[in-house]
């Protein structure tokens, strides 16, 4: 029975054009290609290659073979992507997160290295939930703002995200070029209402403010457009979205300065492990 092995080895030799190129680039050694070789010819009942001293040349069977070959390797290769990509459109990675961004970063990264895998996105304000997900296997991968050491699992990490609010040109705070949560604390604020940790850290530093909660974007983008209220951005949601009309300022508070880790189990290191080698992260397209 023909293997594919050697049919690769027999490929290999047409390409390279001789057997001890094709061992050298393979690390395959001259006597085993000749044997796979040999072995193929037996089984077609053929000689492939006219041998002349120190020298072999594809002949009319080769050339007839090597096609039969390379398209039974294309066949092979393909059905290997294609049961691959079927394998990951039924896979779901579920990541939970801290704060919206990662979330957003994490999205683009895995979409880079699995395509077809679909993606269970969950935001939440409390660490212990995640913790608690993620031993429970309710998440793959968890985004919290500071690193675990835990020899059951892998911590990356990811990037930092720093707070900044972003007003008209035209509101009396505009003219600063940092501020604090002192001099915001009082001020009316138009806030998403899904920002996840950043909520927290809202409420607590500025109690004495009259927060405008919003659940929709596009609402919250409209009453943005047509009114004087701040509004909060990040630095990574200032490289997402341009907003030409406002001016955005950075909070000064240390609070606001977050570096956050991606936490997965060992066990799913085969998923995740893309993330020691590559974070870059194109925010425009997230």
């Amino acid at each position: 029975m023909i293997e594919n092995t050697q049919l690769f080895y027999f490929v290999s030799i047409v390409e390279y054009g001789t057997i001890s190129k094709a061992a050298q680039q393979l690390l395959v050694s001259q006597p085993a290609l000749t044997r796979s070789l040999q072995k193929l010819e037996d089984e077609l009942e053929v000689e492939l290659f006219d041998r002349k001293k120190n020298q072999i040349i594809l002949n009319e069977n080769g050339q007839l073979a090597y096609q039969h070959a390379k398209k039974i390797l294309d066949m092979e290769k393909n059905m290997k992507l294609d049961v691959q990509n079927f394998y990951q459109s039924k896979q779901i990675i579920s990541i939970g997160s801290l704060a919206p961004a990662p979330i957003c970063g994490l999205k683009y990264l895995i979409k880079k290295n699995y395509p077809k895998m679909k993606i269970k996105e969950d935001l939440k304000n409390r660490v212990d939930d995640l913790l608690i997900g993620l031993e429970n296997y309710q998440y793959n991968i968890i985004v919290l703002h500071y690193p675990i050491k835990d020899p059951r699992y892998e911590c990356i990490e990811l990037f930092d995200e720093h707070l900044y609010i972003s007003l008209p040109p035209t509101h009396p705070l505009a003219s600063l070029k940092e501020i604090s949560f002192a001099d915001l604390n009082g001020e009316s604020i138009l806030i998403l209402s899904k920002i996840g940790f950043w909520n927290d850290i809202t409420l607590k530093y500025i109690p004495d403010s009259h927060l405008l909660y919003q659940d929709d974007e596009q609402v919250f983008n409209e009453i943005k457009k047509s009114s004087a209220l701040p509004v909060f951005k990040t630095n990574i949601s200032l490289q997402r979205i341009e907003d030409p009309h406002r001016i955005p300022i950075p909070i000064t508070d240390p609070e606001v300065h977050l570096t956050f880790y991606a936490i997965y189990k060992k066990e799913n290191h085969k998923h995740f492990d893309f993330l020691k080698n590559d974070l870059s992260i194109d925010w425009k397209n997230t």
